[in-house]
């Protein structure tokens, strides 16, 4: 009995350890993987991958052919790269509560590829990127997306 009472400290002291390890990794891995908004800007205009501050910038499928950069998540592309033109999102992403997210629209200042894309409803956009990756044979992003409010 005593030898299984040892066995049982010795695991409950290691679990414990190598959980906040493993947590105090994964925010240090993502604090690395992260750029602020207006550093991403950038990305946004080469085209590159980054995760922002509730924004993320992807080429979809690694193709070359189509990069977008979104507020929070597939719900809401922010710009889009397409046959050598840039495009961006005139409307405005609604909350559940029917409030307008402001920070979707400070987003769209801070990731700003060019002086003046070509303006396009949301619903055109996802219209374009759905096409895409049905003719390219794409799933979902590599990127995760996000529920306003959530970090």
């Amino acid at each position: 009995m005593q030898h299984q009472n040892h066995i049982r400290k010795f695991i409950r002291t290691n679990v414990q350890q190598i959980l906040e390890e493993s947590k105090f990794l994964e925010e240090e891995e993502l604090d690395e993987e992260r750029i602020s908004n207006p550093e991403a800007a950038e990305k946004v205009k080469e085209k590159q991958n980054f995760i922002g501050s509730h924004t993320y910038g992807e080429d979809l499928g690694s193709l070359g052919k189509m990069y977008v950069a979104y507020s929070y998540g597939e719900q809401h592309p922010l710009y889009v790269w397409f046959n050598n033109n840039w495009y961006y999102n005139t409307d405005s992403y609604f909350l559940d509560n029917g409030e307008v997210n402001i920070w979707t629209e400070k987003h769209l200042k801070d990731l700003k590829p060019i002086a003046n894309p070509k303006p396009r409803s949301s619903k055109w956009l996802k219209k374009i990127i759905n096409k895409f990756k049905k003719q390219n044979n794409l799933g979902d992003n590599n990127h995760t997306d996000l529920v306003p409010g959530e970090k």
